[in-house]
């Protein structure tokens, strides 16, 4: 389970990493699952991605934008997950109520953060994971496409550019980093690299020999020496995600 937390107070910070950190230690104890923090003291790294988090913990309250308006962005963006405002010295909760607006997903909690108040939060973030489809944002030339679960079968490196085969045909166009793309993929254990400009998805595959892959679409590609476990790994993942569901 993947947590983000964006506090400009940088002692706050520390501690609910600390206090998620122990929550990581019940998750695992229990589920045999720990949980993932991000932590960032500014809201432009934290906005880079914010669909990869299944929960997302604020209290940005000295500079502009603070905790509220970013629950707002967050929304915007098409985050489905839990947003947990954490109530210092701007009182969320009045915000909330008097801007008129209904967030299905948004949660308070005060701080000083207590564990049992974090202890039964974290155990609805939890509970509320697959109540919502992730997605995984393409903005592409012609518009943002959201993709999910198998809709993307191939991700191919050209020039400055990814080219994304869709499941549906079509091909999305975008311009990023194929490493920063690929850490955006994390909600998509499917999807594995499997040389240095490739990125496939082991659902899609339709043969693979002599150190390569052909896809269901009919693209082929050369599977790099260093990548040559990725695609047992990422079955191994799915495998091991399905048994848990079961």
């Amino acid at each position: 389970m993947h947590i983000a937390v964006c506090d400009d107070n940088i002692a706050d910070r520390k501690q609910t990493e600390r206090l998620l950190g122990r929550q990581s230690d019940r998750f695992f104890k229990e589920t045999g699952e720990r949980l993932w923090v991000d932590s960032y003291g500014n809201v432009e790294a934290f906005m880079h991605y914010p669909q990869m988090y299944d929960g997302l913990f604020i209290d940005m309250k000295n500079d502009e934008p603070t905790g509220f308006e970013i629950a707002r962005m967050l929304v915007k963006e098409g985050v489905v997950r839990p947003i947990v405002l954490c109530v210092s010295t701007i009182d969320y909760r009045k915000q909330y109520e008097e801007s008129g607006l209904s967030i299905p997903n948004l949660m308070f909690i005060d701080k000083p953060l207590k564990v049992a108040e974090l202890t039964a939060l974290m155990d609805t973030i939890s509970s509320l994971r697959g109540d919502e489809e992730p997605t995984l944002e393409l903005r592409g030339k012609d518009g943002t496409v959201y993709a999910r679960n198998d809709e993307i079968v191939c991700v191919r490196k050209k020039g400055s550019a990814l080219n994304i085969y869709m499941a549906d045909g079509n091909i999305v166009s975008i311009i990023e980093d194929i490493y920063n793309f690929y850490e955006q993929c994390v909600i998509f254990p499917q999807l594995c690299p499997i040389n240095d400009n490739s990125i496939i998805n082991v659902n899609h595959i339709k043969n693979t020999s002599f150190g390569r892959v052909t896809m269901d679409n009919g693209e082929t590609f050369g599977i790099s020496f260093s990548y040559r476990n990725s695609i047992k790994e990422a079955r191994s993942i799915l495998l091991r995600n399905e048994s848990s569901k079961a």
